[in-house]
C-alpha cells in the first residue's frame, strides 16, 4: 500500500511542476495541486510516525 500512496504523490507533484511551468507558480490550478500534495505527505508522515511510535498505555490504578 506504501507504494500506491508514493505514486499519488508523485502523480500529483508532477502535476504541479507542470501547473507551475504552464500557468505560473501563483496560479489557482498550482495552488490547488499544492495543497493537495501537501495534505498527502501529511497523511503518510503520520502513517509512518503510527508506525514506529509505541502506543502510550495508561495504567487505571
Amino acid at each position: 500500500m506504501k507504494g500506491i500512496k508514493t505514486d499519488r504523490i508523485e502523480m500529483v507533484r508532477w502535476k504541479m511542476i507542470q501547473s507551475g511551468v504552464r500557468f505560473g507558480l501563483s496560479s489557482p490550478a498550482t495552488l490547488q495541486l499544492s495543497e493537495e500534495l501537501d495534505a498527502l505527505i501529511n497523511v503518510q508522515q503520520l502513517n509512518e510516525i503510527s508506525k514506529t511510535k509505541p502506543l502510550d498505555k495508561k495504567i487505571i490504578q
